[in-house]
């Protein structure tokens, strides 16, 4: 009973933290990530909150439209096809596959039928639930639908549809046993709460929303990227979705996702140590960057983090920590106290092109050429959607559904336009011609 209580107050205390925005400053340059139980330096952690656009993906809930994107996938093939479809990196995250079944949503994609928009390149993916239901879970099982021979397909919305359509065995849903992680951003009568303030600075408060712009026209959303460190004292940034707790998913603006609790002891998350006292900064709680104990690439990496709490027993001689061994050191000697605040967070890691970080903003001068960004990112920055350029080994074609730019590998193109995903440049230069 003792150890309840004193969890339940971590997690008020994160709580109560959030809100504070005037904690949010004075962050201190980070030390030399390989020296142990260094002191803060003067100064300031830069580049701490930056933009980051997103490709939306449209499916449908109960009959009506949702928008969603794509961050994390427990199968490499199906990681690597979401990454080349939409242009942006989907991670392959094997921990995935050990989500509890109690902290999963149903999605279905379908092989066959009417063609459109959906990863396979037939009609939108149907999810059985959107934030606001109490099964909701950004958290997918993968099933395939498809449609039995003699039968004329026909677009379904609904999961009651699909299941209707397997009863009367027009068609066949088969488990993957895959997982996707999949946040919502907008959705039948909600989205994600957009920040009324959309300047960014390294004195950005946390909370308040992590979402600068929806745009279901261009099909995209901008988050605010996060600042923090790998284990190994590397800079990460992620962005925030939902969390399991209500009170902290209101506070950060985020969706309150109750079934990702169920992650809370598996092994489909991680520890992400969280600052609650000592130094001063940009982190969740107003005080250091947190440090994350795995990073992308590794077996163990996964989106859904595990909140530590890390608190100082003697907060005035707080050392400023980049990695996740001088945490472990420091609490092994007293200095710092380590608790789980049983509360888990959705913020994957996403990856943020170089020249993002620097003290200067890109240009589309000639030597952005030599550093190729992504479509989005290009016509950002006011690049025609015809003139976007793509890596070596890449092509440039034109998504059917809303006529947007993606890269892809020359390999797949043929593949892409025989399924009607896509248009070739030539072919959408034709359509032009035709209309004028």
């Amino acid at each position: 009973m003792k150890n309840y209580h004193k969890s339940l107050f971590v997690v008020f205390t994160l709580v109560a933290l959030l809100i504070a925005p005037n904690l949010h400053a004075n962050a201190m340059e980070m030390m030399d990530s390989k020296m142990m139980d260094s002191k803060m330096m003067d100064g300031k952690l830069t580049k701490t909150s930056l933009p980051i656009t997103i490709p939306l993906t449209k499916g449908y809930v109960k009959g009506s439209e949702v928008f969603y994107i794509s961050t994390e996938a427990s199968d490499k093939d199906l990681a690597d096809h979401l990454t080349e479809i939409t242009g942006f990196r989907v991670v392959y995250t094997p921990a995935l596959q050990r989500t509890p079944v109690d902290a999963l949503a149903q999605i279905y994609a379908f092989e066959n039928g009417i063609k459109g928009g959906g990863p396979l390149g037939f009609q939108p993916n149907v999810a059985d639930s959107q934030p606001g239901d109490l099964n909701y879970s950004p958290l997918w099982a993968v099933n395939i639908v498809k449609w039995n021979d003699g039968v004329t397909p026909r677009e379904l919305k609904s999961q009651t549809e699909i299941l209707s359509g397997q009863k009367n065995n027009d068609l066949t849903v088969t488990p993957t046993g895959f997982v996707v992680n999949c946040p919502f951003v907008k959705w039948n009568g909600g989205s994600l709460q957009v920040r009324e303030d959309k300047t960014l600075s390294d004195e950005t408060a946390y909370g308040g929303g992590q979402v600068l712009d929806i745009n279901i026209e261009k099909m995209q959303v901008t988050f605010v990227a996060h600042r923090g460190f790998g284990p190994d004292g590397s800079t990460i940034y992620y962005i925030a979705t939902d969390a399991s707790v209500k009170d902290v998913a209101g506070m950060l603006g985020v969706v309150f996702a109750e079934r990702t609790g169920a992650t809370l002891l598996s092994g489909a998350s991680s520890d992400l140590y969280v600052f609650t006292n000592g130094i001063k900064g940009t982190g969740p709680m107003g005080f250091q960057a947190s440090i994350g104990s795995t990073n992308v690439g590794n077996e163990f990496y996964s989106p859904m983090w595990r909140i530590q709490a890390a608190t100082w027993a003697e907060p005035d001689s707080a050392d400023f920590l980049t990695i996740a061994t001088q945490i472990t050191s420091a609490a092994t000697k007293g200095a710092l106290s380590i608790d789980v605040a049983g509360v888990v967070v959705n913020c994957p890691f996403v990856e943020l092109d170089e020249s993002m970080m620097e003290d200067k903003m890109p240009t589309m001068d000639g030597s952005m050429v030599d550093h190729m960004v992504s479509p989005l990112k290009q016509m950002a920055m006011g690049v025609g959607a015809h003139e976007v350029k793509c890596n070596d080994g890449f092509e440039i074609i034109f998504k059917a559904t809303n006529g947007m730019p993606a890269c892809v590998k020359s390999s797949s193109v043929e593949r892409l336009i025989e399924i009607g995903w896509a248009a070739s440049q030539d072919m959408m230069m034709d359509d032009k011609m035709m209309e004028k």
